[in-house]
């Protein structure tokens, strides 16, 4: 069904509400209300609670329900603080931005001293969009950003990401278009920072993650190739102050000659180290989304 113009006014006004309470209460009781929101959420409110619940059996076949339900609460907390963090950035000086993401710098430097750009390629993992915003205040970064279903939210978003420094790119509104304006940024040197974790449909390049097939996206890859960009993983691993401790690797380019070859071998790399820090701490990942929802044809299947 169809939104209404009624509809989204009702959800884009309930939101600028939560932001103005928890402005007025501030961050820390904000981040007290987030994990009673989070626990109303998952005893009563359960919405998307089979498919998070679905998705870890799936991936950790070996755990009991019980131990499963327990991850599973601390997604949904994971999650609503990393809400709170995201509506009070605008309230964070930037010396205070910088202090709460610890990760290679150096490597970031010499990275784009090569002056080819980088894709910063990273998942929803601990906190996103913190990590892309930290970076925004020192390096040019250009976000890609699909469309929300909701107009005034979306815009209301991509205002937000715009006043701290983002350059976005939409891909829904026009691929070609927006596909130039990549290639564009990576080469005037920029860092696209893209996530490239959630399911791609049948169009989607399909491998192994937790053991099960997965469809994945060949955007990042078929960017970083086109404009022959390095690229680095960057999973941002949330502390218990809040912090970012990001673990950032570089992930060889291949050269197979066979573009789709090179194309597979980026995904696999990039999937199984997602796997890895994912394992490591399992409830910060995003389960709500139906990651292993679209089925390969037969000759989609790595």
């Amino acid at each position: 069904m169809a939104r209404t113009q009624f509809q989204n006014r009702i959800e884009y006004y309930a939101l600028r509400f939560i932001v103005s309470l928890m402005y007025f209460i501030g961050r820390p009781l904000s981040l007290l209300f987030a994990r009673f929101a989070a626990f109303m959420m998952f005893y009563f409110i359960p919405i998307r609670k089979k498919d998070v619940i679905g998705g870890l059996r799936l991936a950790f076949p070996q755990k009991s329900l019980k131990e499963i339900k327990k991850i599973a609460l601390a997604v949904y907390n994971n999650f609503t603080a990393v809400f709170v963090d995201f509506l009070f950035i605008p309230k964070m000086p930037v010396e205070k931005l910088d202090e709460m993401l610890i990760y290679d710098r150096e490597l970031i430097e010499r990275t784009l001293a090569q002056g080819k750009g980088l894709v910063l390629l990273s998942a929803h993992y601990g906190n996103w969009e913190l990590s892309a915003l930290s970076f925004a205040k020192k390096y040019q970064v250009a976000l890609i950003v699909p469309n929300q279903s909701n107009g005034y939210v979306d815009r209301m978003l991509n205002e937000f990401r715009t006043q701290e420094g983002f350059h976005i790119i939409n891909f829904n509104k026009n691929e070609r278009i927006a596909f130039r304006g990549i290639v564009e940024a990576l080469k005037k040197n920029k860092v696209l920072a893209i996530l490239g974790d959630q399911d791609a449909g049948h169009l989607g390049l399909f491998i192994p993650f937790f053991g099960h097939i997965a469809s994945t996206p060949k955007g990042p890859a078929v960017f970083a190739l086109a404009a022959k960009s390095p690229i680095i993983t960057a999973f941002g691993c949330r502390q218990k102050d809040g912090s970012m401790k990001m673990k950032t690797e570089i992930l060889p380019i291949p050269n197979t000659g066979n573009r789709e070859e090179d194309i597979k071998i980026i995904n696999t790399i990039y999937y199984q180290r997602l796997e890895e820090v994912i394992r490591e701490h399992p409830e910060q990942w995003f389960w709500f989304h139906r990651r292993w929802k679209s089925r390969p044809r037969q000759d989609n299947i790595s």
